[in-house]
């Protein structure tokens, strides 16, 4: 079951992870996405539980996509203790920028296991000053999304569905690759 608030949690300490302190939502999807792959990959399972979705600009968390769209949402679509936790967590500036929200500190990341806060980290180190174009790109590398690549490019599909299991792919150069027999 994919928990919502935990997806918020995740997103703000991102936020106040990264250089600037801010970011756009394509961003921080990305962000969270590499962050799902990385603890996927090292310790078999995502930090969001959400669902993920190839789309043109690369793999998506379906949630934490709408989570950042929480003052655009149709109220049925993200219920209200939902938006109010995502208002207090996150506040938007601008028209696609986001940063953490007063409410966002250590003492509220509760639901973040030792092991989030790694990946977590981990990928605000290495990918944080990126643009959120720069990790469209990188994201592109992966074969959970190249294997759709020209369904994609000919407008054939406009997104599809992934299993989990397919996340568990690395390039060369990830700094959170594992041997194959660990991932096997």
């Amino acid at each position: 079951m994919i928990d919502t608030s935990k997806i918020i949690q995740a997103l703000c300490f991102l936020l106040n992870e990264i250089p600037g302190r801010r970011a756009d939502k394509v961003k921080l999807v990305k962000l969270l996405f590499l962050a799902d792959k990385c603890h996927l990959v090292r310790y078999g399972r995502t930090i969001s539980g959400d669902d993920f979705w190839a789309m043109p600009l690369g793999v998506v968390g379906s949630v934490t996509k709408d989570v950042l769209g929480f003052d655009e949402n149709d109220e049925n679509d993200f219920p209200n203790p939902e938006y109010e936790y995502a208002k207090k967590m996150l506040r938007k500036v601008g028209i696609h920028a986001y940063e953490a929200n007063h409410a966002c500190d250590a003492n509220d990341i509760d639901q973040l296991s030792e092991t989030d806060i790694e990946a977590l980290r981990l990928i605000a180190k290495h990918f944080g000053r990126l643009s959120g174009w720069e990790l469209v790109e990188l994201t592109h590398r992966y074969p959970e999304w190249q294997q759709y690549k020209k369904l994609f490019d000919s407008k054939e599909i406009k997104r599809e569905k992934l299993d989990t299991e397919e996340l568990l792919s690395v390039l060369p150069d990830d700094p959170f690759a594992m041997p194959e027999e660990h991932i096997e």
